[in-house]
C-alpha cells in the first residue's frame, strides 16, 4: 500500500487553493507562531535529562507539523535527471 495524502490533497484544486490563500493570511500565520510559542511556554521547567530530551522532541515535532501544514499545499518540482557523468567513447 503507497499511501500519498499530499498528492492526493492537492488533487483537489479547489481545497489546495482555499488552503494557500488562508496559509498567507497574516492572521493565520500570527496565530500558529502564537499557538507554537504558547505551547513552548506551557511546558514546565524540568532537570531530568529525559524529561528535557521530550520536551525537546515535541517542540520540534509542533514545529516540523506547523510546517507541513503550511506547505501542503504547494506542489514541488521533481528534480530532473541529471546526464551521465561518464564520456561517451563511442560518439
Amino acid at each position: 500500500m503507497n499511501l500519498t495524502p499530499r498528492a492526493k490533497f492537492q488533487a483537489k484544486v479547489d481545497q489546495a487553493r482555499a488552503h494557500q490563500d488562508l496559509v498567507v493570511n497574516d492572521g493565520f500565520r500570527n496565530a500558529c507562531e502564537a499557538a507554537l510559542l504558547e505551547q513552548i511556554l506551557a511546558m514546565p521547567n524540568v532537570a531530568d535529562q529525559v524529561e528535557a530530551a521530550a520536551s525537546y522532541q515535541r517542540i520540534t515535532g509542533a514545529t516540523e507539523f506547523l510546517r507541513r501544514l503550511l506547505s501542503i499545499a504547494e506542489v514541488t518540482e521533481q528534480p530532473k535527471e541529471k546526464p551521465a557523468q561518464n564520456l561517451n567513447y563511442r560518439a
